[in-house]
């Protein structure tokens, strides 16, 4: 008998699979060297699977959320808002106050993803090496620190310079709250909660934009004021980010192997519960193979190119979300406030969509209908003023659905300690080198409008959402083969025993199902 298998690209080939009359095959053969942790943990609360009753096991996601979501949530509204906040600096003084010309903004708001971009590789060893929450904590805590020294600032190259530190030490959190994600949360629950912590980039917009409002109003028109109202807002955010970063180091438990809030019995019934995710807790060992799959899986490369392409686009959130209001004819006080409902519609949209994604199990469809108003809004904003324009800058808000869906993809569909921190590394090197690009889409000559850089974001809308399409088709088809192949085999199928745990690759076990 021969079954038809997928190898590491996703092709077809053929391997025998011998018979036997007496003992099921064992479909599996893997290394038991670089298990997954949940393996030993299994062993440690009994080594067997428990049933599953549905009561208890609500009460547990219950009690995880509650222990785990808001600091993530914090977390990453704060990584959100301290990077933007270069956007609220451009209009409470901080051009006129350094002495900023030409296209240098540019710079400094693009040099953060430089930094990022640089520390990418070896931060994703380090998240590997050292106990999760308490490594992302240390950078918490140093950006925090790093964001308040931007209000000591006094020329370009000092802001340069924070900027980039800035991008280094956030260059953790996008693969970690993968991780955070992919340890605490089944497959099923993984896309929404990916989309309740994405969302408050929209809360983070909105706080942002009114924060910012008030310091210019109270503190921007006050000639005797101590600190100019770019400081405020610097030194505010960091020395915040800062305590939260403390917080989290004492709160935040590494794994659930170590979770204060759970007993042996909860850790127990919560491995039961993550089992069909097909792929553990997480294991320290380095794979190099593992690697070289992400390298050569489709999947890893349509997923970059998704994050490239969607965040050449992002300064009109990000860096120049109030010059461009600015630009449709309206003052820089009213620009602080009238991005705000950017944010508002985004956090709508975000947990709308993930929502529906999470009760139909069709995450990319209900992707792409978020793609579809924002393209609408992409032309909107390309070929009208004032208030047409602003709606149409509203309903790119949208757009981040895809972000949050291909973190969730990462989340459920990447499996493999080694191979999922290497993709989420390749997905964060996109996103800096879309978001370097950004702001010089955006050039100095071409203000107030903008024009080329608003034609550009309607041309990239509509290759990223094709690009949606090609991902389910691959995963799909994948997901077919293996139930032929299991169809094939009969009752000679059997895989090994908690082969879950076993630090597999979403490639070799075959048991694996890929969430559309």
């Amino acid at each position: 008998m021969t079954s038809i298998l997928e190898n590491e690209k996703g092709d077809l080939t053929t391997s025998p699979v011998k018979e036997s009359t007496s003992t099921p095959v064992d479909f599996h053969q893997p290394e038991k060297v670089g298990a997954d942790a949940a393996l030993q943990l299994l062993q440690e609360t009994g080594g067997l699977r428990q049933s599953l009753d549905p009561e208890r096991s609500r009460r547990l996601l219950r009690r995880i959320d509650i222990h785990i979501m808001p600091l993530i949530c914090i977390v990453y509204f704060l990584q959100y808002i301290d990077k933007t906040a270069i956007s609220y600096a451009s209009v409470t003084g901080i051009t006129e106050s350094i002495g900023l010309v030409g296209n240098q903004f540019n710079w400094v708001a693009s040099i953060f993803f430089f930094g990022q971009l640089a520390f990418e590789f070896p931060t994703i060893r380090l998240i590997q090496l050292f106990p999760l929450a308490k490594y992302a904590s240390v950078n918490i805590i140093l950006w925090g620190a790093t964001l308040a020294c931007l209000a000591a600032c006094r020329n370009y190259a000092g802001l340069l310079v924070c900027r980039f530190f800035l991008g280094v030490l956030e260059a953790a959190i996008v693969p970690a709250w993968v991780l955070f994600t992919s340890q605490w949360y089944t497959k099923e629950e993984q896309a929404f909660r990916v989309g309740i912590w994405f969302s408050t980039c929209g809360m983070a917009q909105m706080f942002g934009g009114f924060f910012a409002y008030g310091v210019a109003i109270h503190v921007g028109k006050d000639p005797n004021a101590a600190l100019k109202g770019w400081q405020v807002i610097f030194l505010f955010l960091g020395l915040f980010t800062a305590l939260i970063g403390i917080a989290f180091w004492f709160v935040m438990p590494d794994s659930v192997a170590v979770a204060g809030f759970l007993d042996k019995e909860q850790k127990g019934l919560h491995l039961e519960r993550i089992r069909h995710n097909e792929q553990g807790i997480g294991s320290q060992a380095f794979k190099w193979a593992q690697v070289k799959e992400a390298l050569c899986d489709t999947m890893t490369w349509l997923y970059a190119f998704w994050i490239f392409a969607a965040n050449i686009p992002n300064s009109i959130a990000t860096s120049f979300g109030n010059i461009l209001v600015k630009g449709m004819g309206y003052s820089n006080e009213e620009s602080l406030l009238l991005v705000t409902p950017l944010g508002a519609w985004e956090i709508v949209a975000l947990i709308g969509l993930t929502y529906g994604a999470m009760k139909t199990h069709q995450r990319l469809y209900f992707c792409i209908a978020g793609h579809i108003p924002a393209i609408v809004g992409a032309i909107l904003m390309a070929t009208t003023e004032r208030v047409p324009a602003l709606i149409g800058y509203y309903t790119s808000g949208g757009i981040p659905i895809g972000w949050t869906t291909i973190l969730g993809l990462q989340s459920s569909n990447v499996a493999g300690s080694t191979k999922k921190i290497t993709v989420a590394c390749i997905g964060t090197i996109a996103y800096t080198i879309g978001n370097i690009i950004s702001p010089q889409t955006f050039q100095a000559r071409d203000a107030p409008r903008y024009l080329p850089a608003k034609i550009s974001i309607c041309i990239i809308y509509v290759l990223i959402t094709i690009d949606l399409i090609v991902m389910r088709w691959v995963l799909d088809r994948r997901n077919r083969q293996r139930e032929e192949e299991k169809a094939a085999l009969g009752h000679n199928y059997k895989p090994e025993e908690n082969h879950e745990f076993l630090d597999l690759t979403d490639l070799q076990n075959r048991e694996f199902r890929y969430e559309l």
